[in-house]
């Protein structure tokens, strides 16, 4: 069954007060992933190239978001910019409808089973404004992720 993007949601955890926040009027979000490093282990007496798998060099996910100056959410996104802040974020998918239940003592989200999430650290990269035509603003924001992304999947229903 493929899971729609409708009801996706994006959140991180703000390190003022180790808050949930929800990304308002996100409108695309890509990139989350790291390609693997390869390692050349070929020997002279090989026929072909031989390679091992190395490690993973995490990526840039961009999420378009309609910005919006009176959100508290991307305002501290762009603070968290200006900062260089690494946060945690969370991909919560249209599979559910449950947010994340706070933070855990660790300083993760503790996010419910009824639905798919991928989680990443990064900080935001880049914040840019666009300004177009017969539009609203917008931003394409950039975030480094760091590590590996984590998928947990939404817990089987009985």
């Amino acid at each position: 069954m493929a899971v729609k993007t409708q009801g996706t949601n994006l959140y991180f955890i703000d390190p003022a007060g180790n808050t949930v926040k929800t990304v308002g009027c996100t409108t695309s979000i890509s990139g989350i992933s790291a390609s693997r490093a390869q390692i050349d282990v070929t020997c002279l007496e090989s026929l072909g190239m031989e390679y091992d798998a190395g490690m993973p060099d995490p990526g840039t996910a961009t999420f378009g978001v309609n910005f919006d100056p009176q959100d508290p959410s991307h305002l501290r996104l762009h603070q968290l910019f200006t900062a260089g802040t690494k946060v945690q974020w969370a991909l919560g998918w249209g599979d559910g409808v449950a947010e994340p239940v706070g933070v855990n003592s660790d300083g993760n989200f503790n996010l419910p089973t009824t639905r798919t999430w991928i989680t990443a650290y990064g900080y935001p990269s880049d914040v840019p404004f666009d300004f177009s035509l017969n539009s609203v603003v917008k931003s394409s924001v950039s975030v480094q992720l760091s590590g590996l992304p984590v998928l947990v999947p939404r817990a089987a229903s009985s």
